[in-house]
């Protein structure tokens, strides 16, 4: 067979491999991501200092377009310390 067309032939297996290795670690990087914004997301919602039923109600809001955060009152918070 053709010298150049083996050549053309293994240039194109070796790029498919790049390729390949590359969409793997494209991969691994977007799930590094997605945890990185999961553990950020817990993060905020524990410093918000809120009892199970104002998570729940929050994250309700949060799933209809709702921005407000609930309120806590100075019992709540002094109830949770």
């Amino acid at each position: 067979m053709n010298p150049k067309y083996q050549k053309v032939c293994a240039e194109i297996a070796k790029t498919e491999k790049k390729i390949e290795d590359l969409q793997a670690q494209l991969k691994e990087l977007y799930d590094r991501k997605t945890e990185m914004e999961n553990l950020e997301i817990i993060n905020t919602v524990r410093a918000m200092v809120m009892d199970k039923d104002q998570i729940m109600s929050f994250l309700s809001a949060m799933k209809t377009g709702g921005t407000t955060v609930p309120e806590i009152t100075e019992t709540e918070v002094s109830e949770n310390d």
